[in-house]
């Protein structure tokens, strides 16, 4: 059974290293270099990830199994996009499994618990942001219940790049 702990500042190397290495896998071969490396540069720095650990709206969740880091979640409270105009939200920002552990059913573990911590959090709402040109990922969320409710881009260096805006209703406890 995979373990989620909330991370910490002392925590930041370790989820530095697998956060760019499974972004890495997920999306080098589908982009230009120039821009991903630019967008990896800024995105991927200790400081950058320490700031984004403290935030007080956002928390970070690490996937451990048979003692391996197999997967990582970044969750914030209260914030919303353009194609949300109603409603408490609860943001899945990040959400990833190591490859070698894809097809094993974590991926449902950790979308159920993102909507627990919805719940938790008694939002209306919970949302995610998904590459069109990711149709796998875009399939996976939809059979989990969620639904394209708009767009909004993701800049990758100079690359602007259209996400769907992908939403599911949190009843309450």
């Amino acid at each position: 059974m995979m373990e989620l702990v909330k991370a910490t500042l002392e925590d930041v190397e370790l989820l530095l290293e697998f956060a760019e290495r499974t972004f890495r896998v997920a999306y080098e071969a589908m982009n230009e270099p120039e821009d991903f490396d630019k967008y990896c540069h800024e995105a991927f720095t200790a400081e950058q990830f320490s700031k984004e650990i403290q935030h007080p709206q956002s928390t970070f969740w690490l996937g451990w199994l048979e003692g391996d880091l197999v997967a990582y979640l970044k969750l914030n409270v209260g914030t919303y996009t353009e194609s949300l105009n109603t409603g408490k939200y609860f943001q899945i920002e990040r959400i990833y499994v190591d490859p070698k552990w894809q097809g094993n059913g974590l991926g449902e573990i950790l979308l159920d618990f993102c909507y627990q911590q919805a719940q938790l959090a008694q939002s209306d709402w919970i949302w995610l942001s998904v590459w069109q040109r990711n149709p796998r990922a875009v399939h996976f969320y939809e059979r989990c219940g969620y639904e394209v409710c708009g767009t909004e881009v993701f800049q990758l260096g100079d690359d602007p790049q259209l996400d769907w805006v992908m939403r599911k209703e949190v009843f309450s406890l």
